[in-house]
């Protein structure tokens, strides 16, 4: 287990699901000593995550993890260093939600209109704050018996090819990009993205690419953003494919990061801490601390 983990969400995001002071909390329980909160198009967590882990001993770094487009595809693009009291950032933060929640409605239509049975009331009262997502819409879709045997959910279940995982992988599966209950969202472009967290005074690092961008080309377009690092290590990236993000980043003078990308349930498999730095972790955390402490 690595000592730093500079990507997971708490429960602001609307697909996370521990408190950002349980996350702090987890975090010292785990044996982290440097961490960053990054919600999804959210900062709303943040102090309160760096004021509980100040009090266990735990160095936080103030983040985000902005849904951003790059020539059609969807990427996310971390920030750190934030100040998260920036008025551009938290207008932009707002308005994203706003898209968000709109987006979530459709996108129960959508989901229904496949033949997916689900309780709606119920999913509006897991999001909790207005915000749908696939996630949630799944929570309830798989406690309807009449769902089982659907093609589309039959998978997800115990004993299907994508049970690993079914909360997210329903996302994946259903509901993502070219998927049948796709609904897009007119998010800001990944140049915005990378401006808009200058613009806070943070550091823009493009978040696992191998886990968002499968085009040699798009990436090379990507990382000619000026943005400030990669996040090589991941959950999502084989050893082989960490060693070429590194290397990349290298080549181009940019960071690298790393962190587990840390929801709860809906990734039960990815723990806090569960990042293999391989021998870069103390260069690397050096680097990017570094590098925030001088961004303005």
């Amino acid at each position: 287990m690595a000592q730093t983990d500079l990507h997971m969400h708490s429960s602001v995001s609307m697909d996370g699901e521990i408190s950002p002071r349980g996350l702090a909390e987890l975090c010292c329980q785990e044996g982290v000593t440097l961490a960053a909160l990054t919600d999804h198009n959210d900062i709303a967590g943040s102090a309160e995550f760096i004021w509980r882990s100040a009090q266990l001993g735990v160095q936080a770094i103030p983040g985000v993890e902005l849904d951003c487009v790059h020539e059609c595809n969807l990427l996310h693009m971390l920030g750190y260093g934030i100040d998260i009291a920036n008025e551009a950032l938290l207008h932009a933060v707002q308005a994203v939600r706003g898209l968000q929640a709109e987006a979530g409605m459709r996108l129960m239509d959508a989901v229904a209109a496949q033949g997916i049975v689900f309780d709606r009331e119920q999913v509006l009262e897991l999001a909790g704050d207005g915000v749908v997502c696939a996630e949630t819409i799944a929570q309830s879709a798989f406690q309807v018996p009449e769902n089982r045997t659907h093609p589309l959910i039959r998978p997800l279940l115990p004993g299907g090819a994508l049970a690993d995982r079914p909360l997210v992988n329903f996302y994946w599966s259903v509901c993502a990009p070219g998927k049948p209950a796709y609904v897009p969202v007119d998010f800001m472009t990944a140049g915005q993205a990378v401006d808009l967290i200058h613009e806070a005074g943070g550091i823009a690092v493009l978040a696992h690419p191998g886990a968002s961008i499968s085009d040699a080309v798009v990436l090379d377009s990507v990382l000619g953003l000026p943005l400030d690092g990669v996040e090589a290590f991941s959950s999502y990236h084989t050893t082989q494919q960490a060693g070429e993000y590194a290397a990349k980043a290298a080549a181009r003078h940019l960071l690298v990061s790393g962190g587990s990308d840390f929801h709860g349930k809906i990734k039960p498999d990815i723990r806090i801490g569960a990042v293999d730095w391989r021998e870069y972790e103390n260069e690397a955390k050096a680097a990017l601390l570094d590098a925030v402490k001088h961004r303005y």
